[in-house]
């Protein structure tokens, strides 16, 4: 009877030390996660920034809507803005084609099998968008987009 009894509580302290190993893993990718929505938001803010650093003292050539044309790493020094959702590989920003320019988001929020730039940026508008990766289904990708960049994505 004994060693039925010792395998019970084995079993029992196994299936214990599993679901609390699981939980704290969840946990710690919960943590993860939020960290790099929140640092992607930041990086998102100190663009804007600089864009509007740059049109206000004209430290850059401005378009006929009063914004940069372009967004330069090289403005950042050595510690450029990066979406930490992205992969180091996906290039930096990407400007708004001129048959964007009346939209408030890129075509594409995600990055599709590594097409598509970490960071959108709208010249006429002066607007940047973080791109999110692809998930497991639309919705929750958009809802991620919209975390990250505070507005849903259309």
């Amino acid at each position: 009877m004994r060693p039925i009894r010792l395998s019970i509580d084995f079993l029992i302290i196994g299936t214990v030390a599993g679901a609390l190993f699981l939980g704290l893993r969840a946990h710690q990718t919960a943590l993860a996660e939020r960290s790099a929505v929140e640092s992607t938001r930041a990086s998102i803010a100190q663009i804007e920034a600089e864009i509007g650093i740059r049109a206000t003292l004209g430290n850059a050539p401005l378009n006929e809507f009063g914004h940069p044309e372009a967004v330069q790493q090289a403005w950042f020094d050595d510690c450029a803005p990066c979406n930490a959702l992205a992969s180091e590989c996906a290039p930096w920003i990407e400007c708004a084609s001129p048959f964007e320019f009346g939209r408030d988001h890129p075509r594409d929020p995600t990055f599709r099998g590594g097409r598509g730039a970490m960071f959108w940026y709208n010249p006429m508008k002066g607007i940047v968008r973080a791109r999110v990766p692809e998930t497991a289904s639309d919705e929750a990708a958009r809802v991620l987009y919209a975390e990250v960049n505070g507005t849903a994505w259309e």
